[in-house]
């Protein structure tokens, strides 16, 4: 089977160059003309010679012809590379060589079994909604969207940030809170668990509304379907707050109104045959283990 791979990492852990070095080798065996991200190719020559006949990209508009975006490291890595595969329809797979891994959920004890099932096919695609996101006075960049949350947060005092949540030009409340986040199915398992919120199965195509630290503790996580616009307003006693989409950060002004709604394409991730969220979700959590041992 021919195809075309891009390979996309920031930097990491010298423990995992070996896991790194012979991923490149692999990848070079199935696609001598692979490309390595700019990036990443400095942070590799550190520890290892990149092969020649690789070449290289910078930004998306490099990605031509690719068939599939193999990702190094943990989610935060993924969510930053969606931002180059994801407009052109790419499929990413990501190996993990970070933290818990929802989306890098490749370890790198199954390498060749992941690399192997690439060859032959034995994979399947899982697509993904992703957000997304207008905020008034704001330029978000040439990725204006988020496949995990866009957030509202408080930037430096203590007090809290007031958010007025629409939906479809609907006053559904206030929340006074640290933050508020929207999440997708899929980040469901990041933020905004971590705030509270359900796990959501990522086929789901509903958002999460999930305050962070709320003052009220009566405003719980509510989910809604995502075909709908929702506007948050936030006003308070800071002269600005934060809005990030995923890892990306931008300054927003009290009042700015920030827009959501699903976008016109989805993330495609490339799973191997026996990979499923259930499957991942136990694993991760630890579900069905019994702590006596």
């Amino acid at each position: 089977m021919s195809m075309h791979i891009a390979l996309f990492g920031k930097p990491f852990y010298e423990k995992h160059k070996d896991s790194v070095k012979h991923v490149i080798e692999r990848v070079a065996d199935i696609d001598a003309k692979a490309l390595l991200f700019d990036e990443f190719r400095e942070e590799i020559e550190k520890y290892m010679e990149a092969p020649e006949s690789l070449g290289r990209f910078s930004n998306a508009s490099d990605l031509v012809d690719v068939d599939l975006l193999i990702t190094l490291g943990g989610d935060g890595t993924f969510l930053e590379s969606v931002t180059y595969a994801s407009e052109k329809g790419i499929p990413i797979l990501g190996i993990n060589t970070g933290t818990l891994g929802f989306l890098s959920n490749i370890s790198t004890d199954h390498i060749n079994e992941a690399l192997d099932a690439v060859i032959t096919g034995q994979t399947w695609i899982d697509e993904r909604s992703i957000l997304h996101v207008e905020a008034e006075g704001v330029d978000l960049g040439g990725f204006p969207y988020a496949l995990n949350e866009a957030a509202i947060h408080k930037r430096k005092t203590a007090s809290m940030v007031v958010v007025d949540v629409f939906r479809e030009d609907r006053f559904v409340n206030t929340y006074w809170a640290d933050g508020l986040l929207v999440s997708t199915a899929t980040g469901s398992t990041a933020y905004s668990l971590s705030a509270g919120g359900p796990i959501v199965s990522p086929s789901s195509d509903v958002a999460i509304i999930t305050p962070i630290a709320p003052h009220n503790l009566t405003n719980r996580p509510l989910v809604v379907p995502l075909n709908g616009e929702i506007t948050l307003e936030a006003s308070g006693r800071d002269t600005s707050f934060l809005l990030s989409l995923d890892s990306r950060s931008f300054k927003l002004k009290p009042r700015a109104k920030v827009k959501i709604k699903p976008a016109p394409f989805k993330v495609k991730l490339l799973n191997l045959e026996d990979q499923y969220f259930f499957n991942t979700l136990r694993s991760k959590m630890h579900w069905g283990m019994d702590p006596r041992g």
